[in-house]
């Protein structure tokens, strides 16, 4: 089988199987904003388009990386935090609150479980075509369980070309358009793909594009469960430069506070009192778009 059509079946199964019916029952990252791509629009900005290429992968299997996160809006701004469970089998304190309101048995307690469950994202590595100069980004999107994401406007071009649009010499860029939706979200309300080309004209370019083995892991944080445990209770974590570790805000005194942990501030509410709605009719982008650095 040629690396193409692993490629293109990879993607096609991995989409198959993304959209069967669904059944319930201190960081060491260095963050640069050059690293992410992403599809917000400034405040005065109602619509543009934005040309990227989705690299390939050494082995031919899906670009399409699946990534597991808890979402939770903080100051108002929507953030995503690695699921310690889905991602590396570890404890979760996201997950351990969600099964404690499950074991309750009431009703509310189960419906207040679901602001803390997982969902799946997808990463891809692409080129910005507006910023070659910055490299190969990540971007990262949501699953849209309704398939009208992202994934599925990717997946629907890339079906009816029935082609590895990945390919170096005769893949193909994309052309997104992005509007605002009826939240004022901006939101890929489009996707269209160009002619085939090359990668890049300058093969030396090409091949420094290709050989970045960085994966999300690389650019994306993956806190620790007692990090994670203070957004759960409702705490902002801050380091405390005498204990050297990260504790809530409230329990030190401000000398001892280094500035706010340096990917963002954070502060949410108590797991069983006030806690921020999350939209559960979707799992789609609308209302669910989160700031840079992640």
């Amino acid at each position: 089988m040629s690396t193409e059509k692993k490629a293109l079946d990879a993607m096609l199964a991995q989409y198959e199987s993304n959209n069967k019916p669904k059944y319930e029952g201190k960081s060491d990252k260095v963050y640069d904003l050059k690293n992410y791509f992403n599809t917000f629009l400034k405040p005065d900005v109602k619509t543009a388009t934005k040309q990227i290429r989705i690299l390939p992968t050494k082995d031919g299997s899906s670009p399409f990386v699946e990534f597991w996160g808890h979402k939770t809006q903080v100051d108002g701004d929507w953030k995503t935090f690695t699921c310690l469970q889905k991602e590396k089998n570890e404890e979760c304190p996201f997950c351990d609150a969600r099964m404690a309101l499950l074991a309750t048995g009431k009703e509310s307690d189960k419906e207040l479980a679901k602001k803390y469950s997982s969902r799946k994202m997808y990463v891809l590595k692409v080129i910005d075509r507006e910023h070659e100069d910055e490299g190969v980004k990540f971007w990262r999107f949501n699953h849209d369980y309704s398939k009208q994401g992202v994934y599925d406007k990717l997946m629907g071009v890339i079906s009816a070309l029935k082609k590895d649009v990945t390919l170096s010499d005769t893949g193909r860029d994309f052309v997104l358009t992005i509007n605002r939706n009826q939240t004022n979200t901006p939101i890929v309300s489009s996707v269209a793909s160009l002619d085939p080309s090359p990668l890049s004209e300058d093969a030396e370019q090409a091949k420094l594009w290709l050989s970045d083995e960085r994966t999300w892991r690389d650019v994306y944080a993956i806190k620790n469960y007692d990090y994670l445990e203070i957004i759960v209770k409702g705490g902002v974590p801050v380091w405390d430069k005498d204990e050297k570790k990260f504790v809530d805000k409230t329990s030190i005194k401000d000398s001892s506070v280094d500035k706010l942990d340096a990917e963002l501030t954070l502060g949410a509410n108590n797991l069983k009192n006030g806690v921020v709605e999350v939209p559960i009719t979707s799992d789609g982008d609308e209302g669910l778009a989160d700031e840079l650095p992640f």
